[in-house]
């Protein structure tokens, strides 16, 4: 485990190592650790916003030493753009913009940011407690449950988290991040036998996307009736139904049939 004082004294090297200004958004136990809500984190994940700072922060860690580690498990399924580990062990899991082939870093959550870093050619920024809570609600690692928990027990904006998600939902167009969203709250929510209205609220966007994943899937074998739908998935799909055709994945042709659209 690495304090506060490591991930310092690790972006001061960076700083020093960047041939090109760099941006990052310091998420997860990171960005815990330097609000005080945690000691100490395995590893650092950060956001970066271009190809072009990504391929920077890359070569300036390289320089510093950091390889490719070998990757499985959750830490896999998170699909980062990079992942690279130094000799102590301490980790980078860098994303260009994408957690989990879905999650997005939204204009919704850079201004909810705080300061933290401002360097010659290094600039770091904290996401909000809000917002990572919904970041560990996707990544399933080892220690991610207990962090939501301290996150959940602290004064934090459920409506902002709410809002959060509702964009996310109607910004994602292949709904990939929600199997891990969906499973993440409902884990928390069972391990610490918790009960809130925003839980059940999310629980039920979760399952609504979820549903419209699963409709697809369905779909991409061949076009299906609504009747047919409500019988495969035992449950009223309608609603889902007319929110994909609103969002143009779908649309009902003439016999009756539900297809999807040719681009999806």
């Amino acid at each position: 485990m690495f304090n506060r004082s490591y991930l310092q004294n690790e972006f001061e090297k960076l700083n020093g190592l960047l041939t090109e200004n760099v941006t990052l958004y310091l998420i997860g136990g990171g960005a815990m650790s330097f609000r005080g809500l945690k000691d100490a984190t395995k590893d650092v994940d950060v956001i970066v916003r271009t190809r072009k700072e990504l391929k920077a922060l890359e070569t300036a860690l390289k320089s510093a030493g950091y390889t490719v580690p070998c990757i499985r498990g959750p830490y896999k399924d998170m699909q980062a753009s990079l992942i690279l580990e130094n000799d102590n062990g301490f980790r980078w899991d860098i994303f260009q913009n994408v957690v989990c082939n879905g999650f997005q870093l939204s204009e919704g959550m850079i201004k909810r940011t705080g300061p933290l870093i401002s360097l010659e050619m290094l600039t770091v920024r904290l996401i909000s407690p809000e917002d990572i809570f919904v970041f560990k609600s996707v990544t399933s690692r080892e220690g991610d449950l207990a962090d939501m928990y301290t996150l959940f027990m602290q004064v934090m904006d459920f409506e902002a988290i709410r809002d959060e998600v509702i964009w996310q939902n109607a910004h994602d167009r292949n709904f990939a991040w929600l199997a891990f969203f969906y499973d993440g709250l409902e884990e928390f929510a069972d391990k610490y036998s918790l009960s809130h209205p925003i839980l059940e609220e999310l629980h039920d966007l979760a399952y609504n996307d979820m549903l419209c994943q699963m409709i697809l899937e369905r779909l991409k074998e061949c076009a299906a009736t609504e009747t047919e739908l409500i019988r495969m998935f035992k449950t009223d799909v309608k609603k889902q139904i007319e929110e994909l055709e609103h969002k143009g994945f779908v649309k009902k042709e003439a016999n009756g049939k539900i297809s999807l659209n040719s681009y999806v």
